[in-house]
């Protein structure tokens, strides 16, 4: 009986490796074509091409918005880790601790976040 289990639990652990393996993974930088594509055509990634997408469109965007104004942004190299970190800090520092009383968009104020102090000279 217990190699039963045993054989069973390895098989579902090698079933769920490998869907895991063929699941687009969360965007850590450049990645390939086939990547990109696996991700907007697969119906269990779509959610992840449209957030992508969208993150995308709004950057460039921006990017337009403020270049046409005289001042565009050159962001540093940093990881979305380090992306993260610095939109919770400017949120923490600008609203005193207290998100809730900043009536901005949370997409304006991650842009501010990234952009401050990174204006292209």
């Amino acid at each position: 009986m217990w190699k039963v289990a045993i054989a069973y639990i390895c098989l579902c652990g090698l079933t769920v490796a490998t869907a895991a393996a063929d699941e687009p993974k969360d965007y850590v930088g450049p990645f390939p074509t086939t990547a990109l594509y696996r991700m907007c055509s697969e119906p269990a990634s779509r959610e992840k091409c449209r957030a992508y997408l969208q993150g995308l469109m709004y950057g460039l965007n921006a990017q337009k918005s403020m270049h046409d104004r005289g001042a565009p942004v050159c962001l540093p190299e940093m990881t979305p880790e380090q992306a993260r970190l610095r939109v919770v800090q400017f949120v923490d520092v600008t609203t005193g601790g207290k998100p809730a009383t900043n009536k901005d968009s949370g997409d304006w104020v991650a842009f501010l976040a990234l952009a401050s102090g990174n204006l292209c000279k």
